[in-house]
């Protein structure tokens, strides 16, 4: 049986990709569109999704640097089997600001360029860890860099906004410089919601990083006592981590560190770290004359770079640049075309081209970039003067490794073993189809293929963004399933490889609609910024999913029943007649609807836990726990719902997410899929007893936060696979036990 991820919202990839030069380099990008994300993304913040502590900069003007870490750490979490990770900015403001290859003026600030030369460097590199300073092996390897809009140009703002949005979703935060001064913050802000007039704005003058996003932030929440006008034109914010400190009296609620910053505002250089390699794996050397990074780039139609070797013979593994969006880039190693390495890049920012095959090298190379079809693409190095250029000096680095694995040890004895291609390397994704048609209330199924050298593997990540219903989804075997209640014209379906995350594929789908379906909103449907919604009963959707009244009072979006009187609500927003076990129907009404191409799915509510049930192949999923005060919970091997009997073997993600008082959990035997942050935050909870041997998947963070004396009961026949998978989900500590 396949399991049934649970749908995530992601936004469209706008990593520094190469448009295909040849099929085994090809690499999919999408164009940003507005429909495919949501008007709301990480807006709680007393739980800010891959977002580290608040951290407080003093009196300094290294704003910059901790706005850098957020981004790095939060990607990590984002992407990386870490729960919390907290970089040194002290030691990045140290390196840069001392030593051979200081700058002379970062006393007067910087930006996220310093940074990425920090942890981009091979000598005395980045980043270190706050506690102790230690090294580690992240190197980053790939940014996205959005530079600045028109701001005389209303379009290219809302682009400007959509792409860090899309920035914040794929890769966890963005960076952002803004115009904000801690001396007039009181008089900026309006209970942590502040605006300065784009009109009027100076420039920028602090970085800060952007977490979520609120399109209906209201523009009376806002109130600048200093200019003129007081309040945006607009509705919409952003949300944003600073670092003057978590008990900052004018951030959000004064205690949290958290800012809501209008739309409205000016802000330009915002950027994501797209991809984070380790260094260990990608150089034992590196040659580089760029240690202060980028200063600008210059008209040119080319540049290049000659680099004498150390000792013998090496294997040229890869190199990075900066790149420009929409220029055309080719590479030649001693006059020799690098084939497969070029192409026209789709996203501006720091980029680190990997060879397929390494090429073996001796005494000293010289390596050359031809650069077509943008005429400023050229990357002028920095010079220890943070305005000043290195002369005509480049920013193009070279890796090389002592053998093709970038490791002291090769394997010659394995049959496939070839000195010039890594063993089982993935190279891209193929699927089919790529441009479809589905109707809601049906499936669609996709196959995808990884390419690549050697035996890849072929596990698929499979993620879904655009959709407005809780019940599309795509299935671990490539199965799409969308909605009856999908009210959304497109979705994007992204097939990306397992075993390397930057390759990848997409497809786009069209809904049909069965017919229209209105939605009641109630008197007054409007949607504060802490997640509450305004007016009476009966007024639509809440947004953190906390029930809208004690009446029938619409529907909240994790799928428990609105109210306390009512049987339960249809999706579309009217109320069902019948009590039959506060079911509510995703077509509309108390009855089956089983024309055709539908696919009947349901949501119960049975004791303290809502079920969502699949007809098809009689399964269900665990989608919320709805009592706070329960001390025990147990997942059952079965549920029944409307008379049928569905077998429970999907927990959903954040299903029991910061429930405080639950010092015991129970999963159930046919549980075959714990979806990401299933029980985070429940800091009593201690001792987990999981049933079934069949689990196949544990989502990222699924543990994260639990108590720190918390032990794991496993079936013994699975304990060394299931302790694994627990530590590949982001916590390393808590222990796993045999029963």
């Amino acid at each position: 049986m396949g399991k049934k991820k649970a749908k995530k919202l992601l936004a469209l990839l706008l990593t520094a990709v190469m448009l295909p030069g040849s099929a085994a380099a090809a690499r999919q990008q999408v164009q940003a569109n507005t429909s495919a994300l949501a008007s709301s993304y990480n807006t709680n913040v007393n739980y800010i999704a891959y977002a580290t502590d608040v951290e407080d900069q003093s009196q300094t003007n290294y704003c910059w640097a901790y706005m850098a870490d957020a981004v790095l750490e939060s990607y990590l979490m984002k992407t990386s089997a870490v729960s919390q990770i907290d970089f040194s900015e002290w030691d990045m403001i140290r390196q840069l600001s001392s030593g051979t290859y200081a700058f002379s003026d970062l006393y007067t600030g910087g930006n996220y360029h310093q940074a990425l030369a920090y942890w981009t460097r091979g000598s005395v590199y980045g980043p270190r860890l706050e506690a102790d300073s230690s090294f580690t092996d992240y190197y980053v390897s790939e940014t996205a860099e959005l530079g600045r809009y028109q701001r005389d140009n209303q379009l290219s703002k809302q682009n400007y906004i959509q792409n860090i949005k899309n920035l914040v979703v794929s890769y966890g935060a963005a960076g952002v410089s803004v115009y904000f001064t801690a001396q007039d913050r009181m008089a900026m802000t309006k209970e942590g919601a502040y605006y300065y007039p784009e009109e009027t704005s100076p420039g920028v003058n602090h970085g800060v990083t952007v977490v979520g996003w609120d399109d209906e932030f209201a523009p009376q929440w806002f109130y600048n006592s200093i200019t003129t006008p007081h309040q945006p034109a607009h509705k919409g914010a952003f949300l944003v981590k600073n670092s003057w400190g978590k008990y900052d009296s004018s951030s959000i609620g004064g205690n949290t560190g958290y800012y809501w910053i209008s739309y409205d505002n000016y802000f330009q250089d915002a950027f994501a770290v797209t991809q984070v390699v380790d260094r260990s794996k990608l150089y034992d050397y590196i040659y580089e004359t760029d240690y202060h990074g980028l200063y600008d780039f210059a008209s040119g139609s080319s540049y290049s770079q000659n680099y004498r070797l150390n000792g013998s013979a090496q294997w040229l593994t890869g190199f990075s640049t900066y790149v420009k969006a929409g220029a055309n880039y080719r590479f030649y190693l001693n006059n020799q075309e690098l084939a497969g390495c070029g192409g026209t890049m789709a996203q501006t920012g720091y980029h680190t081209f990997q060879l397929p095959n390494p090429i073996q090298v001796y005494g000293s190379l010289e390596l050359r970039v031809e650069v077509s079809g943008n005429s400023e693409a050229v990357p002028i190095a920095c010079s220890a003067s943070s305005h000043v250029p290195d002369g005509n000096n480049v920013c193009l680095k070279v890796f090389t490794t002592r053998t093709p694995y970038g490791s002291t040890t090769t394997n010659p004895s394995s049959p496939s073993w070839n000195p010039s291609t890594p063993n089982d390397t993935v190279t891209g994704v193929t699927l089919t189809p790529q441009d479809c048609a589905v109707r809601a209330g049906s499936s669609q199924v996709f196959t995808a293929t990884v390419t690549g050298y050697g035996n890849p593997s072929q596990r698929i990540d499979w993620q879904i963004s655009g959709s407005s219903s809780q019940f599309t989804r795509i299935m671990s075997n490539g199965i799409l399933y969308v909605g009856a209640d999908e009210t959304s014209d497109v979705l994007y379906l992204y097939a990306n490889a397992f075993a390397d995350s930057t390759q990848g594929a997409s497809a786009r789908i069209e809904v049909i609609k069965n017919g229209s379906s209105g939605s009641q909103a109630g008197t007054n449907p409007g949607t504060n910024s802490n997640g509450t919604v305004n007016g009476t009963p009966n007024s639509g959707t809440n947004i953190t999913g906390t029930p809208n009244g004690t009446t029938s009072s619409g529907t909240n979006i994790t799928g428990t029943p609105s109210g306390t009187t009512s049987s339960g609500t249809n999706i579309n927003g009217s109320p069902n007649t019948s009590a039959q076990d506060q079911t509510n129907n995703i077509n509309g009404s108390d009855t089956d609807n089983t024309g055709a191409g539908d696919e009947p799915i349901r949501v119960g509510t049975k004791g303290n836990g809502v079920y969502a049930v699949w007809e098809e192949d009689g399964t269900a999923q665990y989608t919320q726990c709805t009592s706070k005060t329960a001390t025990n919970i147990s997942i059952p091997a079965t549920v029944k719902i409307d008379g049928e009997i569905y077998e429970v073997n999907v927990m959903d993600d954040g299903c029991i997410r910061n429930q405080k008082k639950v010092k015991t959990l129970t999963i159930g035997q046919n549980v075959a899929q714990i979806g990401e942050e299933a029980f985070y935050g429940c800091k009593q909870l201690k001792k987990i007893k999981i049933k079934s041997e069949q689990i196949e998947y544990i989502g990222e963070d699924a543990f994260r936060g639990i108590s720190s004396k918390a032990i794991i009961y496993v079936p013994e026949s699975c304990l060394r696979e299931y302790r694994q998978m627990v530590r590949e989900s982001g916590n390393m500590t808590v222990q796993v036990k045999a029963y």
